[in-house]
């Protein structure tokens, strides 16, 4: 085993074209609250209850199809599933049954994607 000095992931990063119409986005859609803004509007920090921070910096060099950015765990995920769909978030893949590992069957999980073309999965630990 490597020994290391790095303790846990503090925040992810998140390419976005346009700061204020992908922070209302996160808000609105995935209940992410501000935690701190840039003075000159080009990132923005928003937190969950517990993880990591998320860091949206706007750029121009945003590429999309980057694949997966972050990977989320629901607490009802057929619940959360109907809500994006009812807010018009666009929905990727659902995948009802991901299988079984050492006898836990795993439940759904869908891909879904922010305004800026980042693609995000959600699972539910437990088949629900």
């Amino acid at each position: 085993m490597v020994e290391t000095n790095i303790e846990s992931v503090s925040y992810l990063q998140i390419p976005v074209k346009n700061l204020e119409e992908s922070s209302e986005w996160y808000i609105n859609n995935l209940g992410f609250q501000v935690h701190w803004k840039r003075p000159d509007n080009k990132m923005t920090i928003l937190a969950l209850p517990s993880g990591p921070s998320i860091f949206l910096c706007e750029t121009e060099l945003h590429q999309e199809k980057l694949g997966v950015v972050i990977g989320f765990a629901a607490v009802n995920i057929r619940k959360l599933l109907i809500d994006l769909q009812n807010k018009g978030v666009r929905i990727g893949e659902i995948r009802e049954d991901r299988g079984e590992v050492e006898g836990e069957i795993l439940g759904m999980d869908f891909d879904f994607f922010d305004p800026d073309g980042n693609m995000f999965v959600v699972h539910a630990k437990f088949a629900e």
